[in-house]
């Protein structure tokens, strides 16, 4: 069986950061335990009580989180239906079309890559009060856990009210999975009033959060 220290040896070989290990070596535990719900790509999930499959959850878990991220532009072609549509219903004139689909690919882009922002925000304030950030979608609908006297306290979390879908709301049922969401989409007011973490909700806001996005973009 591998050991406390055998996985804090293997995440020290890609942090010095003893929280960041601690976290690595939290997230293994739950894992092995709770096997269901560990969450992994490709058909065989590697065995996370031997070296190797340690080593595997490591370079994930590590370059998920290490790793900055980008707003990445679609590569599929514009629908040119859609600038007929904008021209004679809405009334864009001809010459804003090619601007206004640029636009629109770059708006799109910006919104793929919010939540992704959301999860890391969250981690910046969470991982500094013992919650572990479960990037590189590691744990099934699980974004964020926590360990707590002998069980685990599981996060989900979401940027919008009409953002989860049904697979995941299927798989909360009958758990302890927590749900929280940051907006809501008809009024678009925040939510951070009601994060679960009543001790820590006061950390969080939705300056705090742009704030943090304008110094990670």
């Amino acid at each position: 069986m591998i050991t406390d220290q055998q996985v804090q040896a293997v995440a020290a070989n890609y942090t010095k950061d003893t929280k960041e290990i601690e976290g690595f070596l939290t997230l293994w535990k739950f894992l092995t335990k709770h096997a269901d719900f560990f969450g992994w790509r490709s058909k065989t999930k590697p065995n996370l009580n031997e070296i190797r499959g340690l080593t595997e959850l490591a370079e994930k878990y590590f370059t998920s989180k290490f790793t900055k991220v980008s707003p990445s532009i679609p590569q599929t072609v514009p629908d040119e239906m859609v600038s007929v549509i904008l021209k004679k219903f809405y009334k864009h004139p001809q010459d804003k079309l090619k601007n206004i689909q640029i636009e629109h690919q770059h708006s799109m882009a910006a919104e793929n890559m919010v939540g992704e922002l959301l999860e890391r925000y969250i981690d910046s304030v969470l991982s500094k009060h013992g919650w572990v950030w479960c990037c590189g979608a590691l744990v099934k609908h699980v974004d964020f856990i926590k360990k707590e006297n002998d069980g685990y306290r599981l996060l989900q979390i979401k940027n919008r009210d009409n953002s989860e879908n049904s697979s995941s709301k299927a798989i909360r049922d009958g758990t302890i999975i927590e749900h929280w969401f940051r907006t809501f989409s008809r009024t678009g007011k925040t939510n951070w009033d009601a994060f679960p973490d009543k001790a820590l909700k006061s950390h969080l806001s939705e300056i705090g959060f742009v704030s943090y996005v304008e110094r990670y973009v």
